[in-house]
């Protein structure tokens, strides 16, 4: 199951970052989408992929790499020559801070299924 969401996780990454960095498509000059709202919830799928990825105690360095990675789309979206903004980062960063916070929410139940799981007795 790890191999899994390990594979599936990369495969998301790849997927948005290619939509992001490759040449602008039709259905996004004519989506019902905000451009903010789908950076937003861009960001949120990377950051949690990143947390499947490169889980840690902390949920802070997946989302500090999401967070570099919004950096870095941004500026190489403006040197080939798709639209660079601050406002494309800050809903980077909205997105990246909701799925810190949902994440931190989850741990308890994360934890208690992975603690349950390797014979431990259920509290």
């Amino acid at each position: 199951m790890k191999t899994f969401l390990r594979l599936s996780a990369t495969a998301v990454i790849a997927a948005l970052l290619s939509l992001m960095l490759g040449p602008v498509l039709p259905i996004e000059q004519t989506a019902m989408v905000s451009d903010k709202l789908a950076h937003a919830v861009a960001f949120f799928l990377i950051a949690v992929c990143l947390d499947i990825l490169i889980w840690r105690r902390t949920r802070l360095v997946p989302c500090l790499l999401a967070l570099v990675i919004g950096g870095l789309v941004e500026l190489i979206q403006g040197a080939i020559g798709r639209d660079a903004s601050w406002g494309d980062f800050l809903a980077d960063f909205i997105g990246i801070a909701l799925a810190f916070v949902i994440l931190a929410g989850l741990r308890p139940l994360i934890d208690g299924i992975g603690r349950s799981g390797r014979g431990e007795a259920r509290a």
